[in-house]
């Protein structure tokens, strides 16, 4: 009913649009093409990120905005040409529609062999057919099924009282290479995604899904493929481009054959750029493809970029059971910096009203955060957004809005009403969040420790240091934070402490600080340890920092000891397996702080040992002599789990 309904709507509307002037029917349609992208959500969201993708390098969000609109404004515009296409003569093609390389279609109507006319969903591709029958070569096209039966009829008699012949659903291959074996012409859109068992070229950068299946009809019939695509040029005024032919006649194997979808794709992507408004933007183009982006925001925090990176090493680790290999995820990171505090209040206040909206709208993240930031977030389009800890946490939004992305936040974001813009949420226990589907709750801060990772580093750790004993100390030292501060006194004893645990043990120390550790404290360190015979490892992070330190130095430990004030250390040390000591810091307020309770919470169930004043040798020695397996806790395939949703 609603489709005999909607063909009687259609065909009035056909009658007016004969009436009234081309110029006023592209000006209805201009308007309602306006109003279609103010109201369309689903469907510009998806045009935007495409534009993204394949732009986002090249083009500013205010001008990827522009054209998502002029998307639409040229999209309906050609609904209003295709309402009126009884108005299509030879009078009206010769006045509006300039044929470029008319030659080429006239060679290959002699050429004796079938002629394939390939275009896209570009411009008033509708026209581009009635064009072709309007100079007298009428043409067979295969055109796609509606789901209003009626509507289509009614579309496709249009199509055929201008001289074209249609293909319906069901005989299409059958009647299509029959016309070619006839040395006839027909029309054939090829530009959409052909899932997960199409051919794959590049497009735009990214490998991209295909339809081979013109290029393979065409050599079974020794057809010649005429590529040709047509461009508005200003209202009712358009230009057809006839290209180079594509000729597969001597083509062997698929390959080959690719090679001519990779031709004609190109060409494509060459219209596309010059004139981006006039694609049909809005089916998911690169649905198939197997790239994807996880963008990692980094505060500058050591131990927060790893937490981010435990999270798109899990996203990396899930896409796997897609079948994707690790080189179809890319993992980038951009430092992020504000402009000052008063920025990151502003940003984070704005992330509160965030929406769909905001695409191509990004004026308050350029007023917040310095200009190399805003450039280098602007010209990453990714289909992940990673994050760890509050100060991150707008970007995160805004940045999910702009990519129309997933998004994953590490700790509470501390947002008023903020839980709900994210993906997903990973928090640690003390954070103290509700419980809820997109929550997830851990004992351990996320981070990059993995057994196979960590015991490569430690064979590699051996060799260079020459190391043979069994009884080695790992210390991993921290530094000052809002909340804790490392005393010159205290890191004088702490060092005093474990030197006289490793005469009396007969065992070997590896060290590394981490880059909040001040100078003066490295000055301490090296002091202390640089030239003592038990310190087989000294690495000063901000000096020299090599890749697997820290996997290597717990490798080799039979306790590893940690500042208290650095929770993504402790969760690192603890999710190795060995035993942990954590000596405490002095503290900057009396109050209890949520870190601290963290720790007890850690210390109570036997994961970690909490060493206060005048402690740490007995722990320590009491930790080499106990034989017994540490308690571990791995919350990585929980995080794990909670990925392969997302994706």
């Amino acid at each position: 009913m609603i489709d005999y309904i909607a063909s009687i709507l259609a065909r009035g509307l056909n009658i007016i649009f004969h009436i009234i002037p081309i110029e006023i029917d592209l000006w209805i349609g201009r308007s309602f093409g306006n109003l279609a992208f103010a109201f369309n959500k689903k469907r510009r969201l998806i045009a935007y990120a495409n534009l993204k993708a394949a732009f986002a390098k090249e083009k500013s969000p205010e001008a990827l905005r522009a054209i998502t609109k002029d998307v639409y404004v040229n999209l309906v515009q050609t609904f209003s040409e295709i309402a009126s296409l009884t108005k299509v003569s030879k009078d009206y093609v010769n006045k509006y529609i300039e044929v470029v390389n008319m030659e080429r279609i006239e060679n290959a109507a002699k050429s004796d062999r079938g002629t394939m006319l390939l275009t896209a969903h570009f411009g008033d591709w509708e026209l581009s057919s009635l064009v072709s029958a309007m100079k007298g070569f009428p043409i067979t096209v295969l055109a796609r099924e509606q789901k209003m039966k009626h509507l289509n009829e009614l579309l496709n008699r249009l199509r055929e009282s201008k001289g074209c012949k249609v293909v319906r659903k069901g005989m299409s291959t059958k009647n299509i290479l029959r016309e070619l074996y006839r040395k006839n012409m027909v029309g054939i859109l090829s530009d959409q995604d052909a899932g997960k068992k199409g051919t794959f070229v590049n497009f735009f950068g990214r490998p991209t899904s295909a339809h081979i299946g013109p290029f393979e009809i065409a050599k079974h019939t020794d057809s010649l493929i005429l590529p040709n695509f047509i461009v508005r040029t200003k209202g009712p005024f358009h230009k057809l481009y006839l290209e180079e032919y594509i000729d597969v006649r001597h083509s062997e194997g698929k390959e080959a054959l690719a090679d001519g979808l990779q031709k004609y794709m190109s060409l494509l992507e060459k219209y596309i750029r010059m004139y981006p408004a006039q694609w049909l933007w809005l089916h998911k183009r690169w649905k198939s493809t197997p790239k994807r982006t996880v963008l990692v925001l980094n505060d500058g925090k050591a131990g927060h970029l790893n937490q981010s990176l435990s999270v798109a090493r899990q996203i990396q680790r899930a896409r796997a059971t897609q079948n994707y290999g690790p080189e179809d995820t890319d993992i980038v990171v951009v430092d992020v910096k504000y402009k000052g505090k008063f920025f990151r209040a502003l940003l984070t206040f704005g992330s509160i009203f965030a929406s769909w909206r905001c695409h191509g709208r990004m004026r308050l993240m350029k007023a917040c955060l310095d200009n190399d930031s805003y450039e280098k977030l602007m010209k990453t389009y990714a289909e992940f957004i990673v994050s760890c800890g509050s100060g991150l946490a707008p970007v995160n939004i805004f940045m999910s809005k702009e990519n129309n992305a997933k998004n994953v936040v590490v700790m509470d974001p501390a947002i008023p009403f903020g839980l709900k813009k994210f993906s997903f949420v990973i928090a640690p226990k003390h954070d103290n969040i509700k419980k809820g589907k997109s929550i997830i709750t851990t004992t351990l801060a996320p981070n990059l420790v993995d057994i196979k990772t960590m015991e490569e580093a430690g064979e590699r750790l051996k060799r260079s240091t020459g190391i043979t004993k069994n009884n080695v100390i790992g210390l991993l030292i921290g530094g000052d934070n809002p909340e804790f501060t490392l005393s010159n006194d205290l890191l004088d004893k702490v060092l005093a402490d474990l030197l006289k645990i490793c005469g009396s043990n007969d065992a070997d120390l590896l060290v590394t600080t981490s880059r909040r550790t001040n100078k003066a404290q490295e000055s301490i360190i090296k002091a202390a340890l640089q030239k003592n015979t038990r310190c087989k490892l000294l690495v000063i992070a901000n000096e020299n920092n090599p890749e697997g330190t820290l996997s290597g130095i717990l490798a080799l430990s039979r306790v590893v000891i940690v500042s208290g004030e650095s929770i993504s250390m402790v969760s690192e040390a603890v999710s190795s397996g060995k035993k942990t000591v954590v000596f405490s810091l002095d503290k900057k307020r009396s109050a209890m702080t949520k870190h601290e309770r963290a720790l007890e919470n850690l210390a109570e169930e036997g994961y970690v040992t909490i060493a206060r004043s005048g402690e740490l040798i007995s722990l320590v020695g009491r930790a080499l002599k106990d034989s017994s397996p540490a308690k571990r806790i791995d919350d990585t395939e929980k995080i794990y789990e909670a990925m392969r949703a997302l994706i």
